[in-house]
Order: structure tokens, then C-alpha cells, then sequence
């Protein structure tokens, strides 16, 4: 039996040695699995607890930065501006990157390059002036200002001329078409000609208590007055595309914006032949879209005001920046079939509020869409 013991544990045939060894064996790897998994396990009540895939990871967590730039400062794109806060209540547009993605169709504004090897105002103002102040096209027969009936250019540079060699045969089966965007009465004798010339002519001042608001669609007032049958609206342009069609009134009741777009297609209008627009410094932002949203192609003649005292509705930037992306604008509207046939100085003033011998604040522009 002693003999039984020594050489074997339990009997079953094993020296007493390895008997032994087998009992040391399990304890031994269950603390070595404890000193190496021992990080996996779920911490103590209160000290959180770690995920098994991000032990040996930091993770740090970083805040976005909220408003980087300052309300008002330039844009990352020269020449816009970032648009300020509206009050609640107000019509909510699309941001910047929004609208490009819908309202630019197949083309976009080009920023025309620098006029000299780096930017400077002298240069770049004396490019938009000369290309302002010199008429790429001359018209035969022309309409000036209150006139009816198309007569060779006057002697007397008026302060817009109409292209109307299109206009001196017969009634066509579809009479023209003219819309006038004007605050402060300036373009009386533009609804004369155009009136005269037997066109369907549509006026747009949201400040006008006795014009129709509300949907263009079916709130239409006509006037018959001494210059024919011109119909009212209570509106004006827009130059960004709205996120919904609902509109809400700013001060004035029932007065609305749309772009020329929109308000050409409540109308039912797929062809405007003269155009009158005095944007009181909104004509940047406003060309911009018909450029881009090429709504330029379906208007024939156009007659607008161009203001240089200042930068405009959301133009931001230097004042070097801000004259390149007028003459981008500029050559955009030449790209888009515009020539220039007129132009006509308004009173003398400041350029971006500098004093500049032989320059005038404004200009109103004659131009003829050669690719209709």
C-alpha cells in the first residue's frame, strides 16, 4: 500500500509527482490570463467603463468653432458677403452653398482675373469704367426716352436708347412684352415707349400702396392712364432662391419677392422683350442670377441703373475684390449675349466712397441680347 502511494495518486496509475503538477498547473494559468486580459474587464461601479476595442486609444473630442467669422466680414468668395441674421418670422432662404447647388444651372459666375500683376484700385476701375462707357453695338433705329415712334439716334445723348428695328413692321402675332422694376417713378417715360409700341407691360414696386400683392397669378390690376394699360404689382426682384413657396409679408402687405424667373413664369411669360430695372444697388446680386439661373436668354433689350458709390446688397470684401467682381459680373452679362449700346452718366459722387476725378457714381446701361 506504501508502495501504492508513492507510485501512484489515487491509484490510477500515475507517478505522485505529476499528480502534483497537475494541480499547480491551473492556478498558475488563471493568473496569468488575470495579469494579461485584466484591462478588458468592466470597471468598479463609478469608474465608468471601457470599451475592449479603444483600450489603447486616446480619443480626444474637439468642439467645432461657432461663427469663425465676424457678422459682416467677406466671404471665403470674393465679392459676397455672409448674409446677416433674420429676425424670426421673416422668409427663410437657402445658405450660400444651397443656392449654388440649385439655382446655378450648367454655368456659374467666373471671377475674372486681377486687371494688373496685383490688386489695385486705380486698375481696376478704370476697366469697369471703359468697358461701361463704350457701346459695343449700334443700332440703326432707335427708341429713346417718352418717344413712340422709332427715329434715327438723337442728337442729344438721352438717358437710354432702345434697339427698335424689330418693332417697326406690322402687329406680330404675339405683341411684346415689358416689365419695369422702379421705386421712385423714374421710369415714367420707359411704360410710355414701351406702351406705345403696343406692348403687354407689367410695373413692380412694392412700395406702391395702389398695386396689386399677393400671387402674381390672379392679382393683377390694371391702370388706364396716359400711357396705356400697365399692369401694377406690388413686389420686386429676389436674387436667391426661397427654401419654401409660401411668402410672408415684410412691413408693406401682400408685397413679395421673386426672382425674374418666378415672376416671368407666374405671368406665363417666356419671353420679356424690354426690361427697366433701377435696383438701388441691388443689380450686382441680381445680375448674378440671371448668369447664373440663365434667365438671360428669354430678355431681349434691358435698360438698368448701375450704382458704384457703394459695394451692394451682400457684397463684402476689399474694395479692390469687390470692383473685380463687378466687372465679373460684367463680363458675364456679355457672355450671356448682352452688348452694351448706351450708356448714360449720372450725377457725379464717390466710387466705393472715394472721390475719383471724371467718374460718376451711377450709369444707366442700353443693352441688346444678340443671341435671341
Amino acid at each position: 500500500m506504501r508502495a501504492c502511494a508513492r507510485w501512484c495518486w489515487g491509484c490510477g496509475g500515475l507517478p505522485l509527482r505529476s499528480g502534483i503538477l497537475l494541480i499547480l498547473i491551473p492556478p498558475f494559468i488563471l493568473a496569468l490570463q488575470l495579469m494579461v486580459v485584466g484591462p478588458l474587464l468592466p470597471a468598479a461601479p463609478g469608474e465608468g467603463v471601457v470599451d475592449p476595442q479603444e483600450f489603447a486609444f486616446s480619443v480626444i473630442s474637439i468642439e467645432p468653432e461657432r461663427n469663425p467669422r465676424p457678422r459682416g466680414s467677406p466671404s471665403l468668395r470674393p465679392g459676397l458677403q455672409v448674409d446677416a441674421e433674420r429676425k424670426e418670422g421673416e422668409q427663410a432662404y437657402e445658405d450660400e452653398n444651397e443656392m449654388h447647388s440649385r439655382q446655378t444651372g450648367p454655368r456659374k459666375l467666373d471671377l475674372q482675373a486681377w486687371a494688373s500683376d496685383e490688386p489695385s484700385f486705380t486698375a481696376e476701375l478704370n476697366r469697369i469704367i471703359t468697358f461701361i462707357t463704350r457701346p459695343q453695338l449700334s443700332c440703326p433705329i432707335v427708341l429713346s426716352p417718352g418717344e413712340t415712334k422709332a427715329l434715327q439716334p438723337p442728337a442729344d445723348p438721352p438717358r437710354w436708347l432702345l434697339c427698335a428695328e424689330d418693332w417697326l413692321l406690322p402687329a406680330a402675332d404675339t405683341p411684346c412684352v415689358a416689365y419695369s422694376f422702379s421705386m421712385d417713378g423714374g421710369d415714367a417715360d420707359f411704360l410710355k415707349t414701351v406702351s406705345g409700341l403696343g406692348c403687354e407691360v407689367h410695373s413692380f414696386d412694392p412700395s406702391n400702396s395702389k398695386a396689386s400683392g399677393g400671387h402674381l397669378g390672379n392679382s393683377l390690376v390694371s391702370n388706364h392712364d396716359d400711357r396705356g394699360v400697365v399692369h401694377r404689382h406690388k413686389m420686386w426682384l429676389e436674387w436667391r432662391a426661397p427654401k419654401r413657396r409660401k411668402q410672408k409679408t415684410r412691413g408693406n402687405r401682400g408685397s413679395v419677392s421673386q426672382t425674374l424667373a418666378d415672376i416671368m413664369a407666374a405671368l406665363g411669360h417666356h419671353t420679356v422683350h424690354f426690361l427697366y430695372a433701377d435696383l438701388l444697388s441691388a443689380e450686382w446680386r441680381v445680375f448674378q442670377n440671371w448668369i447664373e439661373s440663365e434667365t438671360l436668354q428669354s430678355v431681349h433689350h434691358i435698360v438698368s441703373t448701375v450704382h458704384l458709390q457703394w459695394a451692394g446688397f451682400e457684397v463684402g470684401g476689399t474694395n479692390e475684390e469687390v470692383l473685380r467682381y463687378w466687372f465679373s459680373v460684367l463680363q458675364g452679362l456679355q457672355a450671356s449675349g448682352l452688348q452694351l449700346v448706351h450708356s448714360s452718366a449720372g450725377e457725379r459722387g464717390s466710387v466705393l466712397k472715394q472721390t475719383v476725378e471724371h467718374v460718376h457714381s451711377s450709369y444707366t446701361l442700353s443693352w441688346a441680347n444678340t443671341r435671341r
